[in-house]
């Protein structure tokens, strides 16, 4: 189980989320094109629900949920370790 988000905040890329367990994540814009193409304005007025795993922007009508994008994050970093660990496998010399 992740921690619950306690801050949300943009740039010009990336959103970050603050979590309670001390996690700071981030992601790429180009993942949610509705608030990449969103003014400062409208990704700054947002919604945070009463159990803190979902973010509601009402002017754009767009909603994330957090633990899923989590637990992409997760998944993806799995698979880039597994990858990475198989390649170094893959170029060890036999014998």
């Amino acid at each position: 189980m992740h921690g619950v988000v306690v801050d949300v905040r943009f740039d010009n890329t990336h959103l970050f989320l603050n979590l309670s367990d001390g996690q700071a994540v981030r992601f790429p814009l180009n993942w949610f094109p509705v608030l990449k193409v969103a003014t400062a304005t409208e990704r700054e007025h947002f919604a945070i629900s009463l159990d803190r795993q979902q973010l509601f922007w009402p002017e754009i009508d767009e909603d994330l949920n957090v633990a899923a994008l989590l637990s992409f994050l997760s998944n993806t970093i799995r698979r880039e370790r597994f990858y990475t660990s198989f390649r170094l496998r893959a170029h060890r010399p036999l014998g």
